[in-house]
């Protein structure tokens, strides 16, 4: 080809931009994914916090019961008192029961986001060990800044960027048709004469020629396709608009929820050092007779219940700053570059 009004430069930018929104599109699958098994994570982990939290109350209405069969038979209260204990203790055993059967689950959940393969002899309990526990790690960012990095690292607006600038070639291609076009051959030959014997005796030289095509007149079907080309430049054009606001909304809900477990997690992490101290203090009292036991079993469950909350404050902290970072299009940046190469 010598001239086609410029369609074959638009195609092989196509061709860059089809890759391009491929690399992005495949990036956006990693962060998600990567998002998926991060809250899976942390959900692993919220059992075993519950677990201990479960475990704990257990330990303490044992020896609430203790404590009440060594007052029976030192004559100080009455038998109710052993069989209260005796059926506060009875109800903590199925949430503790629970507990231990929703982290059976929530590990497997965790291997198959993981891609592991469960050996069939492992039964009920797979051999997946966690290394953490959860914990709050402080992470400060402002609404604009999360925006910024959103704009600039998040892989869905590059997808529909690309998806546009393709759009645009394709009205470039599209409008070629209605240039004209030019194109050019050569070539050298060797044959041999015809009806001659000696096949030394051979022609030979170069062919060149050059064709040059223009419709000039189609009934409007070309002006046709380069309208409609244009009218799908414009809605790819729309669409990254929604794109970049549908990202501006979910950065914003992600950066409210991440403030709102933060906030929880500060007032859940008081009350859990308050419950401690009532629990403290009130059985105290009770080993010097001067509280009841209602009081004691009160107190016991209200820790119970500031534990529960607090472990759940701290996963919702954590999945909550992953989804403000996936939101940010955090953790995907290295995936780029591997692609790139």
């Amino acid at each position: 080809p010598i001239y086609a009004g410029g369609k074959y430069n638009s195609m092989a930018r196509s061709s860059r931009l089809t890759r391009e929104a491929a690399l992005a599109s495949y990036q956006a699958l990693v962060a998600n994914t990567l998002l998926e098994v991060r809250t899976a994570y942390s959900d692993v982990l919220l059992a075993v916090e519950q677990i201990v939290v479960q475990e704990a109350s257990k330990k303490l209405l044992e020896r609430e019961l203790e404590t009440a069969r060594r007052s029976l038979e030192a004559g100080t209260v009455p038998k109710f008192n052993v069989l209260r204990a005796e059926v506060e203790l009875a109800n903590a055993l199925p949430p503790l029961i629970r507990a231990r059967n929703q982290e059976r689950i929530f590990r497997n959940t965790l291997a198959l986001l993981l891609g592991c393969d469960i050996p069939a002899e492992s039964g009920v309990d797979i051999p997946l060990r966690t290394a953490d526990s959860l914990k709050a790690e402080p992470f400060d960012v402002s609404v604009g800044a999360a925006l910024n990095a959103a704009w600039v690292r998040r892989p869905e607006i590059k997808v529909a960027q690309s998806a546009s600038q393709l759009r645009h070639e394709e009205v470039l291609q599209t409008r070629a048709d209605l240039l004209p076009a030019v194109s050019g051959t050569a070539g050298y030959g060797v044959q041999n004469r015809n009806f001659v014997r000696d096949i030394d005796r051979t022609l030979d030289g170069w062919t060149v020629g050059v064709q040059a095509n223009w419709m000039l007149f189609d009934f409007g079907q070309t002006q046709a396709k380069v309208n409609m080309a244009r009218a799908r430049e414009e809605r790819a054009r729309l669409e990254v608009e929604d794109v970049r606001r549908r990202i501006e909304l979910e950065v914003r809900t992600a950066f409210s929820l991440f403030t709102e477990s933060k906030e929880v997690l500060v007032s859940q992490t008081r009350v859990i050092e308050q419950a401690d101290e009532a629990v403290r203090l009130v059985t105290a009292r009770a080993d010097a007779g001067s509280s009841t036991q209602l009081e004691v079993l009160s107190a016991q469950t209200a820790l119970k219940l500031s534990r529960t909350q607090y472990s759940q404050a701290l996963r919702d902290y954590t999945v909550a700053r992953a989804k403000l970072e996936r939101a940010m299009g955090e953790g995907v940046r290295l995936v780029i570059e591997t692609g790139r190469r």
